[in-house]
């Protein structure tokens, strides 16, 4: 690990020049390599931005990601743990915390409101995530065989959520034919969870604010009701 900070203005171009130079003011920061990451991490803490880049090459564009992450916390998005810490069922405690689901959910909640404005600074679509989605009937079969055993639910209620909303939120335009195709399979394992999760995802694109608490906790609610039911 080591602390590159020095050179951190090498990773602004006209693209990003404008949020870096709001950002730069507002937090302290850090650039850190580390080889052994697996990929480009950002977080901020007590007036500090840290990014962690896992190559020494620059890449504007992951650089310019992390920079959005941060940019929402500054613009007030809801913290992921006042989502953990909010939660208030039994059940969907245990569905949404198992094999790390909760960050991987409010992850797809950030980029949701970065996406427009990565674009809008130029970027390509293809270097939005590091990896293209990669979903098959497998992964269909998969999840209907955990719903199969009682034992497993909870895995599959969990697997059926996180890829119903890596699904919903594909970003290049050549693969959404292929998730739209997917999603009506999945749709039809659990139609009623189905409209849960793409209800909560729907309300969250068209919120005006940054208020995911409200948004999560109404569809963490719904979820609790479902398990309970099912």
């Amino acid at each position: 690990m080591t602390d590159i900070t020095l050179q951190i203005e090498n990773y602004v171009n006209s693209q990003n020049q404008n949020i870096w130079n709001e950002l730069k003011n507002e937090y302290s920061f850090q650039l850190i390599f580390d080889p052994t990451e697996y990929s480009w991490k950002g977080k901020t803490e007590n007036g500090i931005a840290t990014i962690i880049t896992p190559t020494e090459e620059i890449q504007f564009h992951s650089f310019t990601h992390e920079l959005l992450h941060i940019y929402l916390d500054y613009l007030g998005i809801s913290k992921l743990e006042e989502l953990v810490y909010g939660i208030t069922g039994e059940h969907s405690f245990e569905v949404l915390i198992e094999s790390s689901l909760m960050p991987i959910l409010y992850n797809f909640c950030s980029h949701k409101k970065m996406y427009r404005v990565y674009k809008e600074m130029g970027f390509s679509e293809y270097l939005f995530v590091q990896e293209r989605i990669s979903f098959n009937n497998y992964n269909i079969f998969e999840i209907k065989l955990f719903f199969t055993f009682k034992q497993w639910r909870k895995k599959a209620v969990n697997q059926y959520i996180g890829q119903s909303l890596s699904l919903m939120n594909v970003v290049v335009n050549e693969d959404k034919v292929k998730c739209e195709k997917y999603l009506k399979k999945i749709r039809k394992i659990k139609p009623e969870l189905y409209k849960i999760i793409s209800d909560f995802d729907k309300e969250w694109a068209e919120s005006m604010d940054l208020d995911l608490v409200t948004i999560f906790l109404k569809f963490e609610n719904k979820l609790n009701e479902w398990l309970i039911k099912n």
